[in-house]
């Protein structure tokens, strides 16, 4: 059987590490990556650093345009012998590969199916509908997740198997604890720093939000680290804005110094829906600066909280955290994503069905 794996941003990447060797020992596998976020140049850097392979394809858009991205992946599609296509998540990349499969008749297997925030103005939220809607074969993370497909009465075959971001986490947590000299380079102590991470339009496309944002961060109990996104350096430049002393701005960091710092943080403050995973596979505490989630897991067990924007909100879930020790209390939660053994679980799956 022939699969094509199509990723695009450094994301997917983390999340299918551990799956792209495990489809190349079973199956007739092709790897292509879109580079909807990096240049060549940086796609083997961090390649090599997460041991993957290279891709077969590399596709070099530069973009995360879908009109970019649509024809540089049906002309891969439509010319590659393949069988079956296998996305993940809810990108441009994603969807473009998905409609490219539909176009050439290939199957389509998705990867992270059934996340809902049911906030359609977030355009993820329409791809995941979407692709989940197109795809012949769906793996959710959790039963939450299967649940919200059966309810969009999606019938076709659905497999509960975790998130394969667990099985990343297990693997390189102990290379980011041996090799990372992250604290030291930032003069930080374990666990007396808060991480944060702001990237999403709907809160940097909006300068006086933004700032409001920042600010509540600086008021925090802890110092705050801030790996600064460009989108963010961007619009702050554009208004000549500082940073307050509090908040210990500093250029993106690799994946595992970024596993590093946030496992020794008090708590995470993001708006990215997979350091929500990340941080209650690692056992932290997270504050999501968003109005509305996808990872409902993390909020019912009671390690994740919904604070928006609003300073009042996230000073008091801050004071929250840390006065009640909530640190010490998720470690004795089980992972609502699995136990790391997803992308396993994923293969064994597919070999029943497709052979």
């Amino acid at each position: 059987m022939k699969i094509a794996t199509i990723l695009g941003t450094r994301p997917e990447i983390i999340k299918m590490s551990q799956l792209i060797s495990l489809l190349d020992k079973r199956f007739d596998h092709t790897f292509i990556l879109t580079g909807q976020h990096y240049s060549k140049e940086m796609v083997d850097v961090f390649l090599e650093e997460l041991n993957i392979r290279q891709p077969d394809f590399f596709l070099n858009s530069q973009s995360s345009e879908y009109s970019i991205l649509l024809p540089l992946i049906k002309n891969k599609v439509k010319n590659l012998d393949i069988d079956y296509v296998i996305v993940y998540g809810d990108t441009n990349s994603t969807l473009a590969a998905a409609l490219a499969a539909q176009k050439y008749d290939k199957k389509l297997i998705h990867i992270e199916a059934g996340l809902r925030s049911f906030d359609k103005r977030m355009a993820e939220e329409l791809v995941r509908v979407l692709v989940d809607h197109l795809s012949d074969i769906l793996f959710p993370p959790t039963k939450l997740t299967a649940y919200f497909l059966e309810l969009e009465g999606i019938k076709n075959d659905k497999y509960v198997v975790g998130n394969t971001i667990v099985d990343a986490c297990f693997n390189y947590l102990p290379i980011a604890e041996r090799k990372s000299k992250i604290l030291n380079k930032l003069e930080l102590e374990p666990n007396e720093y808060i991480l944060a991470t702001i990237h999403r339009a709907e809160n940097t496309d909006d300068v006086v939000k933004l700032v409001r944002l920042l600010q509540a961060l600086s008021l925090l109990e802890y110092p705050v680290v801030l790996p600064v996104h460009p989108r963010i350096k961007k619009r702050l430049s554009e208004f000549g804005y500082r940073f307050p002393e509090s908040i210990k701005a500093i250029d993106p960091v690799g994946y595992f110094d970024m596993l590093k710092l946030i496992k020794n943080s008090k708590f995470v403050a993001t708006d990215s829906g997979g350091l929500q995973e990340e941080a209650i596979t690692l056992k932290v505490p997270c504050l999501t600066l968003r109005e509305t989630t996808e990872r409902w897991e993390t909020i019912s067990i009671g390690a994740n909280f919904l604070v928006g924007s609003d300073p009042l909100l996230i000073n008091y879930s801050a004071k929250m955290i840390l006065v009640t020790g909530l640190k010490e209390k998720i470690k004795k939660l089980p992972n609502p994503y699995g136990d790391g053994k997803a992308s396993v679980k994923i293969v064994e799956i597919l070999e029943n069905k497709l052979h």
